[in-house]
């Protein structure tokens, strides 16, 4: 690749004068240099716009517009953003299409009423969806705000997530799903066809494969949602909609071949159990430090939840070989890495995960599969 970063109007102008002929004037002022300052200027520009240009042009530099047309030519496409699906509770029926509004300030969304999931008498429960499209949608819990008028309503809730709601795929996601796609051929259903077919459905943030789980012609997907968290029911069921539904009147998933799976697989898409972690530690502060472990502990937390979120990143990466199995594993002396992220902090001692001062693997098989949440975390002083 060319490097344009050389190409100033300071060094253009400069290489440029270097061709007049020296008899005539270019000291700064100069009719010459007055003339050629402004063409520098303007071809700067030009070699800026050709090394956007040029980093446009590779899947690994590309960005926004560009690399979705580069992904495009191996049929992928960015994940849109999604609403987020909730349920709300409300002491009056309520029809389809009424706004109801969150009651937290600046960030408050719009929520409208679809068709009943549930309720008993004088309680009413309905499928409510975001008006705006993200995560923005996924945190609120409590009272709403009716914008339209419902006649003997005292009471509106908002209560449990059915589908969370997503953001738009980030460009790091979506190059990591194209470069994927040529390191194993996607072919007849091989395990890297499941991959790319899941993986490019709304929602979804992870996925294991298990060929063979119940003998030939099963395959369990196992998935996790855009947060790397264990997926919601209604997400487990849309995916095991468009991958493999099950036939009429049953409740199995059909091997007909009516989803993404080929005849003859029956494919049963089930989703992660949350192992939560609690973790103690004892830290030794800097000296000067003001506060100690009660000012620090949610930056420790935050830390720690970064080391999590690259774990639970990599837990639908399959160990390489021809066996298919996978590994997660919390490691101490990562945990220990992340805490002395900390300024404040100079040494970090007595880790324990769950009561253990051992690494922590996650069990990952067919019959059960893991993701490390983060509990309870104690710091103490030394």
């Amino acid at each position: 690749m060319i490097d344009f970063s050389a190409y100033t109007a300071k060094g253009i102008e400069r290489d440029m004068l270097m061709q007049v002929p020296k008899e005539i004037d270019t000291r700064e002022g100069s009719m010459v240099q007055t003339a050629i300052g402004p063409v520098a200027w303007y071809l700067e520009g030009l070699y800026l716009l050709l090394e956007k240009m040029q980093g446009n042009s590779y899947a690994d530099t590309a960005t926004g517009d560009a690399l979705d047309l580069i992904v495009q030519e191996r049929g992928i496409a960015r994940r849109q953003a999604t609403r987020a699906v909730r349920q709300g509770v409300f002491d009056a029926p309520v029809v389809s299409g009424s706004r109801f509004k969150t009651i937290n300030g600046a960030d408050s969304v719009i929520f409208i009423s679809g068709e009943p999931v549930g309720g008993s008498p004088g309680r009413y429960v309905y499928r409510m969806e975001c008006q705006e499209p993200g995560v923005c949608g996924n945190a609120y819990v409590g009272n709403l705000t009716p914008i339209t008028a419902v006649p003997g309503l005292t009471s509106a809730a908002l209560g449990d997530i059915i589908l969370p709601g997503a953001e738009e795929e980030r460009d790091g996601a979506l190059r990591s799903r194209y470069f994927e796609t040529f390191r194993v051929a996607a072919f007849g259903g091989n395990i890297q066809a499941y991959r790319n077919a899941i993986l490019a459905l709304p929602g979804v943030g992870a996925v294991q494969v298990y060929p063979a789980w119940r003998g030939g012609g099963t395959v369990l997907c196992s998935i996790l949602d855009e947060g790397f968290k264990p997926a919601p029911e209604a997400l487990v069921k849309a995916v095991q909609d468009a991958v493999c539904p099950a036939g009429d009147g049953r409740e199995a998933p059909s091997a007909d071949g009516y989803g993404m799976a080929p005849i003859g697989a029956a494919v049963t898409v089930t989703t992660a159990v949350a192992l939560t972690l609690d973790v103690a530690c004892s830290v030794e502060f800097a000296p000067g430090v003001q506060g100690g472990e009660e000012v620090y502990l949610q930056e420790i937390k935050g830390k720690i939840n970064g080391y999590l979120d690259v774990v639970t990143r990599a837990w639908g990466d399959a160990l390489k070989g021809h066996a298919i199995s996978y590994s997660v594993t919390v490691y101490v002396s990562r945990i220990i890495y992340a805490i002395l992220t900390v300024e404040a902090i100079d040494n970090v001692t007595n880790v324990r995960i769950n009561g253990s001062a051992d690494d922590l693997h996650l069990v990952e098989t067919a019959e059960m599969q893991q993701v490390p949440v983060l509990g309870e975390v104690v710091v103490n002083g030394v």
